[in-house]
Protein backbone atom coordinates (compact mmCIF):
# COMPACT_ATOMS: atom_id res chain seq x y z
CA UNK A 1 0.00 0.00 0.00
CA UNK A 2 1.00 3.64 -0.27
CA UNK A 3 0.84 6.27 2.46
CA UNK A 4 0.71 9.71 0.81
CA UNK A 5 1.84 12.95 2.47
CA UNK A 6 0.00 15.73 0.66
CA UNK A 7 0.77 18.90 2.63
CA UNK A 8 3.49 20.63 4.63
CA UNK A 9 4.14 19.44 8.17
CA UNK A 10 6.22 17.16 10.37
CA UNK A 11 5.52 13.44 10.19
CA UNK A 12 7.04 10.95 12.65
CA UNK A 13 7.40 7.40 11.39
CA UNK A 14 8.13 4.43 13.63
CA UNK A 15 7.67 0.66 13.61
CA UNK A 16 8.00 -2.04 10.99
CA UNK A 17 6.35 -2.47 7.60
CA UNK A 18 6.55 -4.77 4.59
CA UNK A 19 5.19 -3.60 1.25
CA UNK A 20 4.40 -0.03 2.31
CA UNK A 21 5.70 3.07 0.54
CA UNK A 22 5.75 6.60 1.98
CA UNK A 23 5.00 8.94 -0.92
CA UNK A 24 5.37 12.72 -0.75
CA UNK A 25 3.04 14.51 -3.16
CA UNK A 26 2.63 17.98 -1.68
CA UNK A 27 2.54 21.57 -2.93
CA UNK A 28 5.40 23.14 -4.82
CA UNK A 29 6.25 25.38 -1.84
CA UNK A 30 5.46 22.88 0.94
CA UNK A 31 8.27 21.87 3.32
CA UNK A 32 7.77 18.28 4.42
CA UNK A 33 9.68 16.99 7.47
CA UNK A 34 9.84 13.22 7.98
CA UNK A 35 11.32 11.94 11.25
CA UNK A 36 12.49 8.31 11.26
CA UNK A 37 12.07 7.05 14.82
CA UNK A 38 13.21 3.42 14.74
CA UNK A 39 11.88 2.29 11.37
CA UNK A 40 12.28 -0.97 9.44
CA UNK A 41 10.75 -0.70 5.97
CA UNK A 42 10.95 -3.13 3.06
CA UNK A 43 9.11 -2.47 -0.16
CA UNK A 44 9.08 -3.69 -3.74
CA UNK A 45 9.76 -0.18 -5.04
CA UNK A 46 11.23 2.84 -3.23
CA UNK A 47 10.52 2.91 0.49
CA UNK A 48 10.35 6.72 0.46
CA UNK A 49 9.33 8.37 -2.82
CA UNK A 50 9.18 12.18 -2.80
CA UNK A 51 7.72 13.17 -6.16
CA UNK A 52 6.59 16.71 -5.31
CA UNK A 53 7.31 19.22 -2.53
CA UNK A 54 9.10 22.47 -1.92
CA UNK A 55 11.79 20.74 0.16
CA UNK A 56 11.91 17.37 1.89
CA UNK A 57 13.75 16.98 5.20
CA UNK A 58 14.51 13.49 6.51
CA UNK A 59 15.64 13.41 10.15
CA UNK A 60 17.23 10.40 11.88
CA UNK A 61 16.15 10.60 15.49
CA UNK A 62 19.05 10.42 17.92
CA UNK A 63 19.57 6.95 19.38
CA UNK A 64 17.48 5.13 16.75
CA UNK A 65 18.42 2.64 14.04
CA UNK A 66 16.44 2.80 10.82
CA UNK A 67 16.65 0.18 8.06
CA UNK A 68 15.17 0.67 4.57
CA UNK A 69 15.28 -1.54 1.47
CA UNK A 70 13.66 -2.09 -1.89
CA UNK A 71 13.62 -5.29 -3.95
CA UNK A 72 15.33 -6.57 -7.07
CA UNK A 73 11.96 -6.29 -8.84
CA UNK A 74 11.70 -2.51 -8.32
CA UNK A 75 9.94 -1.44 -11.53
CA UNK A 76 9.99 2.36 -11.11
CA UNK A 77 12.46 3.74 -13.66
CA UNK A 78 12.56 7.22 -12.11
CA UNK A 79 12.51 6.25 -8.42
CA UNK A 80 14.99 3.41 -8.89
CA UNK A 81 16.30 3.83 -5.36
CA UNK A 82 15.44 3.06 -1.76
CA UNK A 83 15.02 6.80 -1.09
CA UNK A 84 14.07 9.02 -4.03
CA UNK A 85 13.47 12.76 -4.18
CA UNK A 86 12.57 14.59 -7.36
CA UNK A 87 13.44 17.91 -5.71
CA UNK A 88 15.79 19.14 -2.99
CA UNK A 89 16.43 16.71 -0.12
CA UNK A 90 18.09 17.23 3.25
CA UNK A 91 19.02 14.35 5.57
CA UNK A 92 20.04 15.21 9.12
CA UNK A 93 19.94 13.97 12.71
CA UNK A 94 22.19 11.81 14.88
CA UNK A 95 20.57 8.43 14.37
CA UNK A 96 21.59 5.50 12.17
CA UNK A 97 20.33 4.72 8.67
CA UNK A 98 20.95 1.37 6.97
CA UNK A 99 20.07 1.08 3.29
CA UNK A 100 20.02 -2.09 1.17
CA UNK A 101 19.44 -1.18 -2.49
CA UNK A 102 18.66 -4.44 -4.26
CA UNK A 103 17.60 -3.01 -7.63
CA UNK A 104 19.84 0.00 -8.30
CA UNK A 105 20.58 3.14 -6.22
CA UNK A 106 20.61 3.73 -2.48
CA UNK A 107 19.66 7.42 -2.33
CA UNK A 108 18.72 9.32 -5.49
CA UNK A 109 18.00 13.06 -5.71
CA UNK A 110 17.24 14.80 -8.99
CA UNK A 111 18.26 18.21 -7.60
CA UNK A 112 20.35 18.72 -4.45
CA UNK A 113 21.14 16.49 -1.48
CA UNK A 114 22.54 17.98 1.73
CA UNK A 115 23.49 15.72 4.65
CA UNK A 116 24.52 16.72 8.16
CA UNK A 117 25.19 14.19 10.90
CA UNK A 118 24.19 10.57 11.25
CA UNK A 119 25.69 7.11 10.81
CA UNK A 120 25.08 5.31 7.53
CA UNK A 121 25.63 1.83 6.13
CA UNK A 122 24.71 1.61 2.48
CA UNK A 123 24.95 -1.35 0.13
CA UNK A 124 23.76 -0.98 -3.45
CA UNK A 125 23.57 -2.88 -6.72
CA UNK A 126 23.97 0.47 -8.49
CA UNK A 127 25.21 3.78 -7.03
CA UNK A 128 25.04 4.35 -3.29
CA UNK A 129 24.37 8.07 -3.93
CA UNK A 130 23.03 9.29 -7.26
CA UNK A 131 22.55 13.06 -7.27
CA UNK A 132 22.08 15.43 -10.18
CA UNK A 133 22.98 19.00 -9.16
CA UNK A 134 24.70 19.32 -5.77
CA UNK A 135 25.85 16.98 -3.02
CA UNK A 136 27.08 18.35 0.34
CA UNK A 137 27.95 15.97 3.19
CA UNK A 138 29.31 17.02 6.58
CA UNK A 139 29.65 15.45 10.03
CA UNK A 140 28.68 11.90 9.05
CA UNK A 141 30.06 8.39 9.49
CA UNK A 142 29.55 6.17 6.44
CA UNK A 143 30.33 2.63 5.34
CA UNK A 144 29.52 2.14 1.65
CA UNK A 145 29.65 -0.89 -0.63
CA UNK A 146 28.42 -0.10 -4.14
CA UNK A 147 28.64 -2.28 -7.21
CA UNK A 148 28.80 0.88 -9.33
CA UNK A 149 29.72 4.40 -8.07
CA UNK A 150 29.70 5.05 -4.34
CA UNK A 151 29.31 8.80 -3.78
CA UNK A 152 28.23 10.46 -7.05
CA UNK A 153 26.84 13.77 -8.26
CA UNK A 154 26.64 14.06 -12.03
CA UNK A 155 25.11 16.58 -14.41
CA UNK A 156 25.93 16.09 -18.09
CA UNK A 157 24.05 19.19 -19.22
CA UNK A 158 25.58 21.90 -17.00
CA UNK A 159 29.31 22.01 -16.14
CA UNK A 160 28.60 24.56 -13.36
CA UNK A 161 26.40 21.99 -11.59
CA UNK A 162 27.34 18.51 -10.38
CA UNK A 163 29.29 19.96 -7.44
CA UNK A 164 30.29 18.17 -4.24
CA UNK A 165 31.50 19.41 -0.84
CA UNK A 166 32.78 17.07 1.89
CA UNK A 167 33.89 17.99 5.43
CA UNK A 168 34.28 16.34 8.83
CA UNK A 169 33.17 12.90 7.62
CA UNK A 170 34.49 9.41 8.28
CA UNK A 171 33.91 7.39 5.11
CA UNK A 172 34.93 3.86 4.20
CA UNK A 173 34.18 3.08 0.56
CA UNK A 174 34.25 0.01 -1.66
CA UNK A 175 33.06 0.71 -5.20
CA UNK A 176 32.83 -1.27 -8.39
CA UNK A 177 33.46 1.93 -10.37
CA UNK A 178 34.22 5.42 -8.98
CA UNK A 179 34.66 5.89 -5.25
CA UNK A 180 33.88 9.65 -5.11
CA UNK A 181 32.70 11.25 -8.35
CA UNK A 182 31.59 14.79 -9.23
CA UNK A 183 31.03 16.01 -12.78
CA UNK A 184 31.55 19.54 -11.43
CA UNK A 185 33.83 20.95 -8.74
CA UNK A 186 34.77 18.66 -5.83
CA UNK A 187 36.07 20.13 -2.57
CA UNK A 188 37.27 18.14 0.46
CA UNK A 189 37.93 20.32 3.50
CA UNK A 190 38.35 17.83 6.36
CA UNK A 191 37.59 14.32 7.55
CA UNK A 192 38.85 10.78 6.97
CA UNK A 193 38.18 9.04 3.65
CA UNK A 194 39.26 5.51 2.78
CA UNK A 195 38.51 4.35 -0.74
CA UNK A 196 39.52 0.73 -0.30
CA UNK A 197 38.29 -0.47 -3.69
CA UNK A 198 37.54 1.45 -6.91
CA UNK A 199 38.22 1.73 -10.61
CA UNK A 200 38.85 5.47 -10.27
CA UNK A 201 39.15 6.66 -6.70
CA UNK A 202 38.30 10.37 -6.69
CA UNK A 203 37.08 12.25 -9.76
CA UNK A 204 35.83 15.77 -10.47
CA UNK A 205 35.96 18.50 -13.08
CA UNK A 206 38.21 20.09 -10.50
CA UNK A 207 39.45 18.39 -7.33
CA UNK A 208 40.48 20.61 -4.39
CA UNK A 209 41.83 19.11 -1.16
CA UNK A 210 42.21 21.60 1.69
CA UNK A 211 42.50 19.10 4.53
CA UNK A 212 41.66 15.65 5.81
CA UNK A 213 43.24 12.20 5.69
CA UNK A 214 42.55 10.47 2.38
CA UNK A 215 43.59 6.96 1.32
CA UNK A 216 42.77 5.72 -2.18
CA UNK A 217 43.27 2.42 -3.95
CA UNK A 218 42.21 2.35 -7.60
CA UNK A 219 42.73 -0.07 -10.47
CA UNK A 220 42.75 2.92 -12.88
CA UNK A 221 43.51 6.53 -11.94
CA UNK A 222 43.62 7.37 -8.25
CA UNK A 223 42.62 11.03 -8.51
CA UNK A 224 41.29 12.28 -11.84
CA UNK A 225 40.41 15.86 -12.80
CA UNK A 226 38.41 15.63 -16.01
CA UNK A 227 35.22 16.64 -17.79
CA UNK A 228 34.88 16.24 -21.54
CA UNK A 229 32.34 19.08 -21.72
CA UNK A 230 34.43 21.65 -19.83
CA UNK A 231 37.25 23.91 -21.01
CA UNK A 232 40.76 23.08 -19.88
CA UNK A 233 40.87 26.22 -17.73
CA UNK A 234 38.05 24.80 -15.58
CA UNK A 235 39.88 21.52 -14.96
CA UNK A 236 42.53 21.20 -12.26
CA UNK A 237 43.82 19.29 -9.25
CA UNK A 238 44.66 21.52 -6.28
CA UNK A 239 45.98 20.63 -2.83
CA UNK A 240 46.59 23.10 -0.01
CA UNK A 241 46.61 20.81 3.04
CA UNK A 242 45.84 17.40 4.48
CA UNK A 243 47.29 14.00 3.62
CA UNK A 244 46.65 12.11 0.39
CA UNK A 245 47.87 8.53 -0.05
CA UNK A 246 47.19 6.98 -3.46
CA UNK A 247 48.01 3.52 -4.79
CA UNK A 248 47.01 2.40 -8.28
CA UNK A 249 47.06 -0.90 -10.09
CA UNK A 250 49.40 -1.90 -12.88
CA UNK A 251 48.97 -0.80 -16.48
CA UNK A 252 48.06 2.58 -17.97
CA UNK A 253 47.22 4.12 -14.63
CA UNK A 254 48.16 7.36 -12.89
CA UNK A 255 47.99 8.16 -9.18
CA UNK A 256 47.07 11.79 -10.03
CA UNK A 257 45.77 12.65 -13.50
CA UNK A 258 44.60 16.13 -14.53
CA UNK A 259 43.30 17.08 -17.94
CA UNK A 260 44.20 20.62 -16.90
CA UNK A 261 46.60 22.07 -14.32
CA UNK A 262 48.10 20.76 -11.08
CA UNK A 263 48.62 23.16 -8.15
CA UNK A 264 50.21 21.99 -4.89
CA UNK A 265 50.87 24.53 -2.13
CA UNK A 266 50.64 22.38 1.00
CA UNK A 267 49.84 19.04 2.54
CA UNK A 268 51.43 15.62 2.14
CA UNK A 269 51.11 13.50 -1.00
CA UNK A 270 52.29 9.87 -1.13
CA UNK A 271 51.90 8.13 -4.50
CA UNK A 272 52.48 4.49 -5.39
CA UNK A 273 52.24 3.34 -9.00
CA UNK A 274 53.87 3.11 -12.41
CA UNK A 275 53.96 6.91 -12.56
CA UNK A 276 53.22 9.94 -10.41
CA UNK A 277 51.50 12.83 -12.15
CA UNK A 278 49.93 13.07 -15.58
CA UNK A 279 48.72 16.53 -16.63
CA UNK A 280 47.75 18.34 -19.83
CA UNK A 281 48.22 21.89 -18.52
CA UNK A 282 50.94 23.19 -16.24
CA UNK A 283 52.17 22.27 -12.76
CA UNK A 284 52.80 24.65 -9.87
CA UNK A 285 54.51 23.39 -6.71
CA UNK A 286 55.12 25.94 -3.94
CA UNK A 287 54.71 23.96 -0.70
CA UNK A 288 53.97 20.63 0.91
CA UNK A 289 55.67 17.22 0.67
CA UNK A 290 55.46 14.87 -2.30
CA UNK A 291 56.72 11.28 -2.30
CA UNK A 292 56.49 8.91 -5.27
CA UNK A 293 57.25 5.22 -4.68
CA UNK A 294 59.16 6.12 -1.53
CA UNK A 295 61.29 8.87 -3.09
CA UNK A 296 60.83 12.48 -2.02
CA UNK A 297 60.24 14.87 -4.92
CA UNK A 298 61.48 18.45 -5.31
CA UNK A 299 59.37 19.21 -8.37
CA UNK A 300 56.31 17.91 -10.18
CA UNK A 301 57.28 16.09 -13.33
CA UNK A 302 54.94 14.86 -16.02
CA UNK A 303 54.98 11.13 -16.51
CA UNK A 304 53.50 11.27 -20.02
CA UNK A 305 55.26 12.71 -23.08
CA UNK A 306 53.60 15.10 -25.50
CA UNK A 307 52.59 18.47 -24.00
CA UNK A 308 52.21 20.11 -20.64
CA UNK A 309 53.18 23.58 -19.58
CA UNK A 310 56.11 24.92 -17.59
CA UNK A 311 56.56 24.08 -13.96
CA UNK A 312 55.73 26.90 -11.58
CA UNK A 313 58.16 26.79 -8.71
CA UNK A 314 60.50 23.98 -7.91
CA UNK A 315 58.98 22.66 -4.73
CA UNK A 316 58.88 24.50 -1.44
CA UNK A 317 62.38 25.84 -2.04
CA UNK A 318 61.25 27.82 -5.09
CA UNK A 319 63.34 28.32 -8.21
CA UNK A 320 61.50 27.69 -11.46
CA UNK A 321 61.93 24.42 -13.27
CA UNK A 322 62.00 23.97 -17.03
CA UNK A 323 58.83 23.00 -18.87
CA UNK A 324 57.31 19.59 -18.27
CA UNK A 325 56.69 16.79 -20.80
CA UNK A 326 53.06 16.82 -21.61
CA UNK A 327 50.43 14.48 -20.76
CA UNK A 328 47.41 13.17 -22.31
CA UNK A 329 44.73 11.69 -20.15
Amino acid sequence: STVTISKAGTYVISGKSDGVQIKVDAGDSDDVHIVLDGVTMTNTNAAINATKAGHVYLTLKDGTTNTLSDSSSNSDEDADAVIFSKGDLTINGLGTLNIDAKKNNGIKANDSLHMTGGTYKITSVGDAFNVNDELNITGTTMTIEAEEDAVKVDNDDDTSAGTMYLSDNTMTIKAGDDGIHASGDLIIDSGTYKVEKSTEGIEGKSVTINGGDIDVYATDDGVNAANANASQSEIFFKMTGGTLNVEVGEGDTDPIDSNGDIIVSGGTINLTGQSGFDFDGSATYTGGDITINGEKQTKIENSMPGGGGPQGGGGPQGGGQPGGFGGGH
